[in-house]
């Protein structure tokens, strides 16, 4: 899907991961449009959660519900039992691999693609200047593009380690999501995994897919990690009006009701969460902004590991692992790390709840801290030059950029900025949920139409 390259297209989409492959294809299922699909990985649908080769990364959402565009719900299903050489039906309640994921996504945009229309750019965007036929775009191959409207499907923001690496080799230090150099560490290592999210999931199940034998340990602040979905599981009945006018703590507490009621009734815990989960914006957008810092502060991390559960036999894996002493998550707050004389990497850190510090010696150190959700501490040069022009400003308490209910990106003065667009990641700050597939169809789908609108108005 390489297509005929040009320097001046109707719209750039910066990414090529599952959101702006999805733009694209909308967009082109509209329209006849010149565009240009900046993708460092020179593959659309993939992105850095689906570009895994590795057999052992799941799907944290069954096949059945993993459809890429609404209209067709059994989309996924259909394209896995087809590759399978099985009944859809036999694969409804399977946590797929990610890698046949991407597969899918890289499938379905190419289905529908022109290849004359479609140049993808195998590169990253490193700058966005406005001018007055819409932006340039610096390429970091060197390359420019002018585009009359942009769409920022940047995905993700790595997290930077909470301290610096001192006196320590380059190797040092391996990032969760370089799936080849986790997979090059050496099975005797000791090693260090601070965070305990997805990223940290992926991790110990490449170590144990590989035959670690060395100690691993995995440190984040509170000490918890994703919980695992239930087979079987089905929303709870009702709706959620109950919930919209009560702040963190009495909502916490009805959802706790919710839980005790589903279990009492024969279901599952997992059921009242699912009830919640076609409502969670609403429900966040319901908060004031103090109500939402209250949730930031005191209840994100219980959220995050009861609603973004990992496959059960993933969870049942992990278990087993901490089980027999082959891996152990401590809680604690990371304070320093340093080498030691003998070339190896020393960790200070405090646990939670401690009075005093405490330190541990490893080989190697991962970083799986996540994502980084404030735009004013991520790295590279696009995000910062945009806010340095005004062109954007961060959304609500810092998190990624302001924009409008359509995915308009809203400048420092807190108007739409003609022509730039986003989705995903970048509007957790305004949604809240906003990366999972059926958010992210949504979005691309309605983006196509209202970019597309927006050109033509600028005839």
């Amino acid at each position: 899907m390489t297509g005929l390259s040009t320097d001046t297209v109707d719209i750039a989409i910066l990414g090529g991961g599952a959101a702006g492959a999805l733009v694209a294809r909308h967009l082109l299922a509209l329209r006849d449009l010149r565009l240009a699909l900046v993708e460092p990985r020179g593959v659309a649908g993939r992105g850095a959660a689906y570009s895994t080769a590795r057999p052992e990364h799941l799907l944290n959402v069954n096949a059945a519900r993993m459809s890429a565009f609404q209209d067709v719900p059994d989309d996924f299903l259909a394209f896995l039992a087809a590759r399978r050489g099985v009944a859809p039906a036999d694969l409804a309640g399977v946590f797929a691999q990610r890698r046949d994921y991407g597969a899918y996504l890289e499938d379905r945009v190419a289905a529908v693609v022109d290849q004359a229309a479609l140049d993808l750019r195998t590169t990253s965007a490193v700058d966005l200047q406005a001018n007055g036929r819409g932006y340039a775009i610096g390429l970091a191959d060197g390359g420019m593009l002018t585009a009359r409207a942009v769409v920022l499907a940047l995905g993700n923001l790595p997290a930077a380690l909470p301290v610096p690496v001192r006196d320590a080799g380059p190797d040092a230090v391996v990032e969760a999501w370089d799936y080849e150099a986790i997979a090059a560490i050496d099975p005797a290592d000791d090693v260090a995994i601070v965070g305990a999210g997805l990223s940290m999931v992926d991790t110990l199940l490449t170590l144990q897919a590989n035959g670690h034998r060395g100690r691993i340990v995995a440190m984040s602040r509170h000490g918890l990690m994703p919980l695992s979905h239930a087979p079987g599981t089905q929303p709870q009945p009702g709706g959620v009006e109950a919930l919209l006018p009560l702040g963190v703590r009495a909502r916490m507490r009805l959802l706790r009701q919710w839980a005790a009621g589903a279990q009492a009734e024969g279901g599952r815990w997992q059921d009242a969460l699912e009830r919640l989960r076609p409502h969670v914006q609403t429900l966040w957008q319901a908060w004031s902004a103090g109500e939402q810092r209250r949730f930031l502060r005191h209840a994100v991390r219980l959220w995050d590991i009861h609603r973004h559960r990992i496959a059960p036999e993933v969870g049942d894996r992990i278990a087993a692992m901490r089980a027999d002493g082959r891996f152990r998550l401590h809680a604690g707050r990371l304070e320093a790390i340093g080498s030691t004389p003998d070339g190896r990497l020393r960790i200070d850190w405090h646990p939670r709840g401690g009075t005093r510090g405490a330190q541990m010696t490893v080989d190697r150190i991962v970083n799986a801290t996540g994502t980084e959700k404030r735009v004013d501490r991520a790295g590279g040069s696009l995000l910062p030059a945009l806010l340095a022009q005004g062109l954007a400003r961060p959304g609500p308490h810092g998190i990624g950029l302001d924009t409008s209910p359509a995915g308009q990106v809203l400048g420092a003065d807190g108007a739409p900025v003609a022509g730039l667009w986003t989705l995903g990641a970048l509007r957790t700050g305004t949604l809240w949920e906003s990366v999972a597939m059926p958010e992210l169809r949504g979005q691309a789908a309605r983006l196509a139409e209202a970019a597309l609108a927006g050109l033509e108005a600028s005839h």
